[in-house]
């Protein structure tokens, strides 16, 4: 039996995708040293809690509407 993937189902999975993405790079950034103040090593972690927000928020959408 083949399933068809809802083009909203896909779209979070591409976004989900980016986001992990962009969370290892920020992680990569902080543990490679090559952060050059505090200014900047709260940005970052700044755009990690940003990211798990997002990542989250995406989760409950699907969950709440598994007919996506």
């Amino acid at each position: 039996m083949l399933f068809m993937v809802s083009p909203m189902l896909e779209f979070a999975e591409c976004v989900m995708n980016e986001i992990r993405e962009l969370r290892y790079d920020a992680e990569r950034h902080i543990l490679d040293g090559s952060v050059k103040s505090m200014e900047q090593y709260r940005h970052l972690m700044g755009r990690l809690e940003g990211y798990s927000f997002v990542e989250q928020a995406i989760r409950q959408l699907l969950q709440k509407n598994p007919n996506l």
